[in-house]
């Protein structure tokens, strides 16, 4: 049996790893958080331990993730932009590479569709 340092529930989540999330604001503070997307959802922790969850968001309730071009040439940021109507806000963040930031928007819209598709298949 192979003894890996993956975290207890990796096997649950698709994509996982530490990635710096916006406060949102006008400030716009930037923390690293340890994330896990879990099919239809993205689990915000403070940190590898998993102890404390900060927040869950519903991928649902999202239209797309994209790359985010900003004024201060800052790499590596992607934004989860909210479907219309939805009472959420986008959602900023960053990752530690180019490769990490492509490959979370692409996980995260694979998670997106995945959601739209749930709710699709509960209205038929």
């Amino acid at each position: 049996e192979e003894v890996s340092e993956k975290p207890k529930s990796a096997p649950t989540a698709e994509k996982y790893g530490w990635i710096k999330k916006s406060s949102g604001g006008l400030l716009g503070l930037w923390k690293d958080r340890y994330i896990q997307l879990r099919k239809t959802q993205l689990v915000v922790y403070e940190d590898e331990d998993e102890q404390k969850c900060i927040e869950t968001v519903e991928l649902e309730s999202y239209d797309k993730c994209q790359e985010l071009r900003a004024l201060l040439k800052k790499k590596n940021r992607f934004i989860l932009i909210r479907s219309p109507g939805k009472k959420v806000h986008d959602i900023k963040f960053q990752a530690p590479t180019l490769e990490e930031k492509e490959s979370w928007i692409k996980a995260l819209n694979e998670g997106i569709n995945r959601g739209k598709n749930k709710i699709f298949d509960e209205v038929r």
